[in-house]
């Protein structure tokens, strides 16, 4: 029988311990955007397993972190492309995407 998935949501973080540095994701655990977003804010390291329990950091994102802060610090709709371990982010402007920023 198929293991279910068990969904981590923001009250989910929110009632971690404050001290608490990882919220273990895969397999089985997904988590909602809103979780992510709080884990990130606390200062969380998101942890990814496979299958077989092995784990691997992903900080959060696949986007290198001084680009993911940048993109934080300014409002606004990007588009986020992952090609060959290469992040490309283009901001979404009046007149179609911008290139933000790309790194990797």
């Amino acid at each position: 029988m198929a293991q279910k998935k068990q969904l981590v949501t923001e009250a989910d973080v929110r009632r971690m311990a404050s001290g608490a540095r990882e919220l273990v994701l895969g397999g089985h655990r997904i988590a909602t955007p809103a979780a992510l977003d709080l884990a990130f804010a606390r200062g969380m390291k998101v942890v990814y397993e496979d299958a077989a329990g092995s784990s691997s950091g992903a900080a959060g994102s696949p986007i290198p972190s001084d680009l993911w802060a940048r993109m934080k610090s300014q409002d606004g709709q990007y588009v986020v492309q992952i090609e060959s371990g290469r992040a490309t982010v283009s901001r979404l402007g009046a007149n179609g995407p911008e290139l933000f920023g790309s790194e990797g």
